[in-house]
């Protein structure tokens, strides 16, 4: 393309892309800050916990902006820097909002010390992040390389629905995954239980996506791969689901691994259930 035919970058153009991002990370992630549970958390989690946190929401961002075709030839490095602008958007979002709801108190005497403040901010900010990755990717609006023509193109199906299922099971499994009720549940199920909540999800996830007459069905029968079967794609999701949930119980509760690893399995097993349906319904998205 020529320079005089290059599209131009505008102010404007900035404006509606920030603000297209305010709006997923508010419809996706707003509600997990109203969650006293997590205010208490974040507060008490470990720095470690914290980092593990951010490192989930940069893969998951950066897997999602790389695999859904938002830059043309875009490379892995653009979609890192993505993930960090998205990221760095949902931490700013997520301060401003812990401080409106005077949960942060910053200066004088009685503010809240910094450290307290940023592990908040950063552990709000993970499914934030995902929403403004979402925003950007699937709400982006016409023109002629429109919505409907990028998910026509589907570059790397495998990474494209290993990259939306991490993102959807974040997305569901962060809403629960911070309660006392995941290990409340783990210690009541006994082994037939846990084998029945597994065939459970996958049949779920199989049928969400394979079953169900959902658009982009005939699609995904004409992928070439061996993940791209249905038997292949569902336990990859469902692999996937238990690796973000086991994850997340890692960073919510640390002091659980204490436990037996029969306990850190079970909890894995159930908190993965939320996961593998948002993990389907993120595959969905294309």
């Amino acid at each position: 393309m020529s320079a005089a035919a290059a599209p131009t970058h505008t102010w404007r153009d900035e404006a509606r892309d920030l603000m297209r991002g305010v709006g997923g990370a508010a419809i996706i992630g707003v509600p997990l800050v109203y969650t006293m549970e997590m205010w208490r958390l974040a507060a008490a989690l470990s720095p470690r916990a914290v980092l593990v946190l951010i490192v989930c929401a940069l893969v998951a961002n950066t897997g999602y902006n790389f695999v859904s075709g938002f830059r043309e030839g875009g490379s892995v490095l653009d979609s890192v820097g993505d993930a960090l602008e998205s990221y760095a958007l949902g931490f700013v979002f997520a301060l401003g909002l812990l401080v409106l709801l005077n949960v942060v108190q910053l200066g004088g005497d009685n503010g809240t010390p910094l450290l307290d403040a940023v592990c908040k901010a950063a552990v709000e900010a993970l499914p934030l992040s995902i929403g403004i990755s979402i925003a950007a990717t699937q709400f982006s609006g016409g023109g002629e390389n429109s919505e409907g023509e990028k998910r026509a193109e589907r570059r790397y199906p495998g990474l494209v629905d290993a990259g939306l299922a991490v993102a959807g099971a974040l997305v569901f499994a962060f809403n629960v995954a911070p309660t006392e009720e995941i290990f409340l549940i783990a210690a009541r199920l006994t082994a037939g239980h846990l084998i029945a909540l597994v065939v459970f999800s996958l049949a779920l996830s199989y049928g969400m996506i394979f079953v169900a007459d959902f658009s982009g069905r005939d699609r995904r029968h004409q992928d070439e791969g061996l993940l791209q079967t249905p038997a292949g794609e569902t336990l990859l999701a469902y692999t996937l689901a238990l690796l973000v949930s086991l994850a997340l119980i890692y960073a919510f509760h640390t002091l659980s691994f204490g436990q037996s690893a029969y306990t850190t399995l079970a909890a894995t097993i159930v908190l993965a259930l939320p996961a593998t349906i948002g993990g389907a319904a993120g595959r969905l998205l294309v």
